[in-house]
């Protein structure tokens, strides 16, 4: 849908609940609608206004209803993630404050090199 369709569509929702809601004819509902859209001020332009904020207030009542049935496992998966990094933070006595060797280094010593066959070798192996 495009910008232009969803403006039409809002506005004919607009000029649909002028219409049942506060007893507007179809010509008056219109013009209200097409003012407000244009900025001027007319006998029922505040009408459009308090019918976009009901339809929006409609409309986010599922999502608030949502929103406060998350809240508490939201707010216990945060305190279970804060004792987490606090747990994590924290060093455990039976680690050595300094190794016997860099962290980069192994007990095995450094890997070893590959040794490069010549072409006679590597038919042989073929």
């Amino acid at each position: 849908m495009t910008p232009e369709q969803a403006s039409a569509r809002a506005a004919l929702l607009l000029i649909h609940r002028l219409i049942r809601h506060h007893g507007l004819t179809y010509e008056e509902a219109v013009t209200a609608v097409t003012q407000r859209r244009r900025g001027e001020d007319g006998p029922h332009t505040h009408l459009v206004l308090a019918e976009a904020t009901a339809v929006l207030r409609e409309a986010m009542e599922p999502l608030r209803t949502f929103a406060a049935a998350l809240r508490p496992a939201a707010e216990a998966a945060a305190r279970a993630m804060a004792a987490l990094t606090a747990a994590l933070r924290t060093t455990p006595a039976t680690t050595p404050a300094r190794p016997d060797r860099p962290a980069w280094a192994t007990p095995y010593g450094p890997p070893p090199r590959r040794r490069r066959q010549s072409r006679k070798e590597a038919a042989r192996v073929r």
